[in-house]
This record gives C-alpha cells, sequence and structure tokens, in this order.
C-alpha cells in the first residue's frame, strides 16, 4: 500500500506489495559561496570547509576537475563524484556519433581528473588543468549551480567587477532568469 505521501513522487514503483524508490539521478549538491585559497609548491589546495561539509555528508572523498570557460575566461569547474558520474551516465544517453557531443568529449571529458581529497581536506591540481586555469598562487573558489569553480584570483576579481558593473548598469539584467 502507497501512502499520499509517496504516490505524489513521480519515482514511486510498487512491486510485490513493496514500495521501491527508484532514483535517476542523485539528489542535488549545492555548493554555495566564495573562498580564496592558496596553492602550495606542489599544486595542492584546500577545499573549502563549506565544500568539504556537502561532499563529507554524501560520503565523498574525492571531487572531479576539468577545464571550463565561463564569462570568456578559462577556469576549473569541479563536481562531487556523483555528479559527475551522473552527468556522465546522461551523455551515455546520446548518440556517439554526434559531432557536439565529440566536442564535448574533446574538450571537457578528456581534461576530466577525478582528485581524492587527503586527510587535510587538500586536493591535488594536476599541472595540466593549473596550466589551463592560469592558477597561480591564490585561487578563488565559487559556487556553481552544478558544482564549483576555481579561478586564479586576478581572474576572478575582473569577472566579478564585469559582472558587478553590469547589473549597475542594467538592474534588470537577472530578470530573464525568472525562478
Amino acid at each position: 500500500m502507497i501512502d499520499k505521501q509517496e504516490q505524489d513522487i513521480p519515482e514511486v514503483a510498487e512491486r510485490s506489495s513493496q514500495v521501491v524508490l527508484s532514483s535517476k539521478r542523485p539528489p542535488f549538491v549545492s555548493f554555495r559561496g566564495n573562498c580564496v585559497h592558496s596553492l602550495d609548491d606542489k599544486g595542492r589546495i584546500s577545499l573549502p570547509s563549506e565544500f568539504r561539509k556537502v561532499l563529507g555528508g554524501r560520503e565523498q572523498r574525492g571531487v572531479v576537475l576539468t577545464n571550463y570557460i565561463s564569462e570568456g575566461s578559462r577556469c576549473i569547474e569541479g563536481f562531487g563524484l556523483d555528479a559527475w558520474e551522473d552527468f556522465e551516465s546522461r551523455l551515455r544517453e546520446k548518440s556517439r556519433f554526434s559531432s557536439k557531443l565529440q566536442r564535448l568529449e574533446n574538450f571537457y571529458l578528456s581534461r576530466a581528473s577525478e582528485c581524492g581529497i587527503d586527510g587535510s581536506g587538500r586536493i591535488l591540481v594536476p599541472p595540466y588543468l593549473r596550466t589551463y586555469g592560469g592558477l597561480e598562487r591564490e585561487v578563488v573558489f565559487t559556487a556553481s549551480i552544478h558544482g564549483f569553480r576555481m579561478w586564479d584570483k586576478r581572474v576572478w576579481d575582473s569577472i566579478f567587477a564585469a559582472s558587478e558593473q553590469a547589473l549597475l548598469e542594467n538592474p534588470d539584467l537577472f530578470a530573464d532568469v525568472d525562478i
């Protein structure tokens, strides 16, 4: 017997009088805010404690990092492992012969790196991603809808200032987002 609350959940399926909740996608993980940390000489950097709490609450001991372009600037995009695996599974549903998918694989997936979180809460950012993102010493972690981003601080300061200026010039800038 399914109670009223369970009837309202579309993923509920009844099998042999047993309620089974199936989930195609894991619940969303939300990183919030921004934080500045420094890369050490070996390329290690501490994940913000707030980000580690989000990952720890989901029992994840690593992240996936890859190259990304936002606002016309290079940065590194990061995800919890389950969010990345969900993304990959959705891509597997697409035609492997799609030229857009191939381009996404060549740019985005081919550069992805799974990075473990050590006992001190640090990750090792691979050299090719540090170079791609122009990450030198000070790195800004910023939340995004799907994960988080890592920016060289000078680049982030410029991106934020440009966004702020656009909003000052047009207070309705975000009106189309309409949430």
